[in-house]
């Protein structure tokens, strides 16, 4: 339980949960179905295609109905429809008409449109699925059992509506108890013998089930090849009173059906919307195209879909933590809108549809998620940090605690506000305290030495721990004054004419030992921005320490170089060198070198300062018994001048 509780409170992991979550429920359950289906529409508009020259749609439409009159027709015209068609060497005649009934009025002519169907022998005629009243019984509506015996196959005419009424997809396979029925589609390119390998050709077989219930299988989802009036379109009555050119549906797929709006055959589609259905005969083209392509798009299975919603979901997480704010804000939205771009893309692409509305919510909450998470961890952080001020410092000591706004995180930042002030005040204090003891150690020393002259009985006793004092206040002193270290005083200044100086300084240090000081600095200034007096004393501070350990007769190396936007200046002995577990902490504060006696541990120290307040950094390098180099390494004032000095 404490180890889940301690998760919990993990800023990533909570994080996590929550969009895990999000993506899961929503992708899971759907309910933004409607999101998932606009995005797929999109895709849809964007990629029209020329329709085939081979398919051709007779329309039953509004100059049809004006010459032949009212609907229903008599089947005579169908009849001499079926043969014209035939005469003119159509490959596939798709009736998309339903005659389940005898023609009452006429009663010849249900004999003469089945002998004009069997005198064809390529005549595809729906199947029809409908309830007998709301929520009833599923009915399979055949054509008239003489029509059946001359048909060249049977198709199911129907398209899926989704939960906003607009057409996308099909069923393969469908029907009352057992999937018998092709599409209607699918049983015209039977016939034409163009349906691809890889579709069944014969009913698939499944287990038993309720013989009354719908049965289907294999759902598709198909592309568009354009808006309404997209596929070649010949009126019905230009048909049937032989107005059109000869060879006009030689070798072509030829679908007859009602485009007209009074026939109530329209439905809405992804490529027309609602104020311009599409009828169903053309509906039945553009499945049929799609299938005949390659163009039918398979649904990803839920679990798939759930995985890839997470890993979508939990994505934002691995540049969040590293980025700032404004820099995880850009990238979360450019990840938002690649996988919404992704989604418009993938069914064309890929032929795959994913639903993946609920990956683009989590991804639409991780920045704010992310944010609450890390501001609950830095409200804690603050809580606990102002708990221990008030402690130390205590609210009479300048951080509040009663007056706050109801705001509590702005409340936090008063009171983080107050104690950093209070804070800069001691630190001030503590400054001007360490100057001014040192200070007035310096002054009474010095004039002490210089009264050792008229005390020769006491001075050699008194030479050495006096000079020794002045030495440990004068470091107090620099390190008070490195540490203050304000940039704005800093000026350009000539590393190497900075360089040489300390060299001289040293050179009485360096033949007293006797040690040469070997300069290896370039022709050209090397221009910096800082405060003469602390570097010159940090390059002074790191030759006398070379001198010091580099052995009689040996020498010092100073060398300069500069390049990429830096300078960096190497002092190095050949003395006995450092052991590498004291190389990390020779730079801190008090910290001496093994075997070494006196001095306060500030000298390095007070280099380490005076390079990290120059915007640059102090390090050291050491192979025992062979050379000790430390280096300072400081940035350019100006690329061009540092390039120069190269």
């Amino acid at each position: 339980m404490r180890r889940l509780l301690h998760l919990l409170g993990n800023d990533r992991f909570s994080a996590a949960l929550i969009l895990l979550g999000v993506a899961v429920l929503v992708t899971g359950s759907g309910v933004l179905a409607r999101v998932d289906n606009l995005l797929y529409d999109l895709g849809l508009r964007l990629q029209v295609r020329s329709p085939p020259a081979d398919l051709v749609i007779v329309a039953i439409d509004e100059d049809s109905l004006s010459k032949l009159g009212r609907w229903p027709w008599s089947r005579r015209l169908h009849a001499t429809l079926v043969d014209r068609l035939r005469a003119d060497g159509a490959a596939v005649i798709g009736l998309d008409l339903v005659f389940a009934e005898p023609d009452t009025a006429d009663q010849p002519a249900d004999a003469l449109l089945a002998e004009a169907v069997a005198r064809a022998g390529n005549v595809a005629l729906p199947v029809l699925l409908e309830n007998s009243r709301l929520n009833g019984q599923v009915l399979e509506t055949l054509p008239l059992p003489q029509l059946l015996d001359g048909a060249a196959a049977l198709g199911r005419v129907h398209v899926e509506l989704d939960l906003d009424g607009i057409g996308r997809s099909i069923y393969l396979w469908e029907g009352v108890g057992a999937p018998v029925w092709p599409h209607f589609a699918q049983a015209v390119l039977d016939i034409a013998g163009q349906l691809p390998d890889g579709y069944a050709r014969t009913a698939p077989a499944v287990a038993d089930g309720t013989p009354f219930a719908l049965v289907r299988q294999a759902p598709r989802r198909f592309a568009f090849l354009g808006p309404p009036g997209h596929v070649r379109t010949v009126s019905y009555a230009q048909v049937l009173t032989g107005e059109f050119a000869p060879g006009t549906f030689r070798d072509r797929i030829v679908l007859v059906g009602a485009t007209a709006a009074g026939m109530g055959d329209l439905l809405p589609t992804p490529v027309s919307g609602q104020r311009q259905p599409m009828p169903g005969v053309e509906i039945h083209a553009n499945a049929l195209e799609a299938m005949r392509s390659g163009r039918l798009i398979r649904e990803v299975p839920l679990p798939w879909a759930l995985f890839a919603a997470a890993l979508m979901a939990l994505a934002p997480l691995a540049w969040l933590p590293r980025t700032s704010p404004l820099g995880g804000l850009v990238a979360t939205t450019l990840w938002f809108f690649g996988v919404m771009m992704a989604a418009v893309v993938l069914p064309a692409s890929a032929r795959a549809w994913m639903p993946v509305a609920g990956a683009l919510l989590a991804i639409l909450l991780a920045y704010p998620v992310w944010s609450w998470r890390r501001l609950e961890s830095a409200g804690r952080f603050l809580d606990h940090e102002l708990k221990r001020l008030h402690q130390q410092l205590g609210s009479e000591q300048g951080v509040p605690l009663h007056g706050l706004p109801p705001d509590p995180f702005e409340a936090r930042i008063r009171q983080v506000q107050a104690a950093s002030h209070r804070l800069r005040h001691l630190q001030e204090e503590r400054r001007e305290m360490l100057a001014f003891i040192s200070h007035d150690i310096r002054a009474p020393i010095a004039a002490a030495l210089m009264r050792l002259d008229t005390l020769p009985e006491v001075a050699p006793r008194l030479q050495e721990p006096l000079a020794r004092a002045l030495s440990l206040a004068e470091d107090f002193l620099r390190t008070a004054r490195a540490e203050a270290l304000d940039a704005a005083r800093f000026e350009e200044l000539d590393l190497v004419a900075l360089a040489h100086q300390a060299a001289d300084d040293a050179y009485a240090a360096a033949r007293a030992r006797p040690v040469r000081l070997l300069r290896r600095l370039p022709d050209e200034p090397v221009w910096v921005d800082g405060e003469f007096g602390l570097l010159h004393r940090a390059v002074l501070n790191l030759v006398l320490n070379a001198v010091r350990h580099a052995p009689p007769e040996s020498a010092v190396e100073i060398a300069l170089d500069s390049g990429d936007g830096w300078a960096t200046l190497t002092v190095t002995d050949h003395g006995p060198g450092i052991e590498a577990a004291e190389l990390g902490r020779l730079f801190q504060r008090f910290s001496r070198g093994a075997g070494e006696s006196g001095g306060t541990g500030l000298g390095l120290y007070f280099v380490r300062t005076v390079a990290e307040k120059h915007g640059g950094m102090a390090s050291i390098s050491s192979e025992p018994g062979v050379a000790t180099s430390f280096r300072v390494r400081l940035p350019l004032s100006s690329p061009a001048r540092g390039d120069a000095a190269q």
